[in-house]
């Protein structure tokens, strides 16, 4: 059949947030080659999150094609059948794809912060959302038996009702990424900086709180009792959901990398534009000098001439001795959070 109205609809979506994490995972790399420092753990998590995501985005182009976001009682045996593999490769791609995204907002954290009970609570988040993905894609992927009953019917085989287990797997996803989001607000208060920095930081992380709102609208969606009797036409408000948790979280869970850009290209082209200068005058120096979020000091190169560097500052608490503020690495002079909130307000605002 012609593609549908709710399909032409989320085909646009896909077409435009491709567009947009592709950039976003272009300015990552980017900002990672300015610096020469190699490609860390956080971002090969959220890479893998981008390749899962484009996976998922191909193979929903191909249900769209078959009638994805039709009235289910339009569509031939064959074009049902699609809407079930793509159920199937949507539960590995889309399951993967979020763990990726919390993984890697985590391992960014331990990159940021040496607190050794700090990093004992991101471990036990480590473990929670690995335990999360094993079980859900597991329970998942055994639906059906056999696995390609949904599009080619055998005697004795049967699906079962995930309703139940897609509700467990919406609230369990939502309490993972709030505490995901809210772990290192406690020991940011801790460091010594003016409040307009500590909030603008804050707000940086717990923007992941907007991609639990998403989960929720989700929540509603599934519960809906019209999307389990038309299934295929529930898949397109499912659909769009899905990837907007995805789009989002990769997009939040960059912008901490991708923030040092603003800083050197944005900021001074705005100040051109608008006549501004520098309040302070003196270069300020950042504590690494080509060192991206999570990057090793120790790996690259290091450089007296750079001037408003985009590195980052890994930040202390009292428990790791560090009389509760940062500390340079580098031994690079006035190293200041000040700085790096500046980079994330400039990634935010400008």
């Amino acid at each position: 059949m012609a593609i549908s109205p709710n399909g032409a609809r989320l085909m646009i979506w896909e077409i435009v947030f491709a567009v947009v994490t592709t950039l976003m995972m272009g300015l990552r790399l980017w900002a990672i080659r300015i610096r020469r420092s190699s490609i860390q753990l956080h971002d090969y998590f959220v890479f893998i999150a981008y390749l899962s995501t484009c996976a998922m985005e191909g193979v929903c182009f191909w249900a769209i094609a078959n009638g994805l976001g039709a009235h289910t009682d339009t569509l031939t045996s064959y074009e049902i059948g699609v809407q079930y593999q793509l159920f199937i490769s949507t539960y590995v791609t889309w399951t993967t794809g979020t763990v990726c995204c919390k993984f890697s907002m985590l391992a960014l954290y331990t990159s940021l912060f040496p607190s050794k009970q700090f990093r004992y609570a991101v471990w036990v988040m480590y473990g929670a959302v690995f335990i999360y993905y094993v079980f859900f894609l597991s329970f998942f992927m055994t639906q059906c038996k056999p696995i390609s009953y949904g599009w080619n019917p055998v005697p004795g085989g049967y699906c079962k009702s995930v309703m139940l287990e897609e509700i467990l797997s919406i609230a369990l996803n939502m309490g993972l990424d709030t505490a995901i989001a809210l772990l290192p607000i406690p020991l940011l208060w801790k460091v010594q900086m003016p409040f307009r920095n500590k909030l603008t930081i804050t707000i940086m992380f717990a923007m992941g709180l907007f991609v639990v709102g998403v989960m929720a609208w989700r929540m509603v969606i599934t519960l809906e009792p019209s999307t389990q009797t038309d299934f295929v036409h529930g898949l397109y408000l499912v659909g769009l959901v899905s990837f907007m948790e995805l789009w989002f979280s990769m997009i939040i869970v960059s912008l901490p990398t991708v923030a040092p850009l603003f800083r050197r290209y944005v900021e001074p082209f705005y100040k051109t534009l608008t006549g501004r200068s520098s309040r302070n005058t003196n270069p300020r120096h950042l504590r690494e000098a080509q060192h991206t979020i999570g990057s090793e000091p120790g790996q690259m190169k290091r450089t007296k001439s750079w001037q408003l560097e985009d590195g980052y500052l890994e930040l202390d608490d009292a428990d790791s001795g560090s009389k509760g503020h940062a500390e340079a690495w580098s031994g690079m002079s006035q190293a200041s959070l000040v700085d790096a909130s500046e980079n994330t307000s400039h990634a935010i605002t400008k």
